[in-house]
């Protein structure tokens, strides 16, 4: 990457550097990043890696190949797969997401809380389920050990589910006499 400076503006030059082939296998290429110093400190980018108005939240898959972002003003889901640099899939969604989880170590299991009080599981090939919760959601969890999903939000209760068998649970109640927040 070069840079220069043009009236007191610091200016990046992306594309200045050699490209590597996509043929090239990963143990040549972190071969050639051992040797050849302008290849270990070139940057990558992801294609279409943004959001027409804004995002509101990002989660990494535990796996680590695939970046999860939802966005407003048509509320959507994009993932990026970070090992082919380009966006894997993007689904539109009926209502804003507020918080949304991964559950699976790739992309194919997630779980999105809406503004709409709804929460829906979604699977690799698209919605799986949709439930809705007793009040307005600020934030949920995942309990992996027990598959209970935690949702927090606009009363002193916190909504436990149990997603293993597929029914609300008991609600865990807060001594607080306000709203829980995330």
């Amino acid at each position: 990457m070069q840079t220069f400076t043009s009236n007191d503006v610091k200016v990046y030059n992306l594309s200045a550097g050699k490209s590597l082939p996509n043929w090239i296998t990963d143990r040549k290429r972190r071969q050639m990043e051992k040797t050849d110093v302008n290849i270990r400190r070139r940057i990558e980018l992801i294609q279409d890696f943004e959001m027409p108005e804004v995002s509101n939240c990002i989660r990494v898959s535990p796996d680590g190949q695939y970046i999860l972002a939802s966005g407003a003003y048509k509320p959507r889901v994009r993932c990026y797969d970070t090992q082919e640099m380009s966006m894997k899939f993007e689904r539109c969604m009926d209502a804003e997401i507020v918080k949304f989880l991964v559950l699976s170590q790739d992309y194919s299991k997630l779980i999105f809380l809406h503004s709409d009080r709804f929460v829906e599981f979604h699977a690799q090939y698209g919605k799986y389920y949709r439930v809705r919760i007793p009040k307005f959601g600020r934030d949920l969890a995942y309990q992996t050990e027990l598959c209970h999903l935690y949702v927090v939000g606009a009363s002193n209760e916190v909504y436990r589910m149990n997603l293993e068998e597929g029914k609300f649970m008991q609600s865990l109640a807060s001594t607080l006499k306000t709203e829980l927040n995330s």
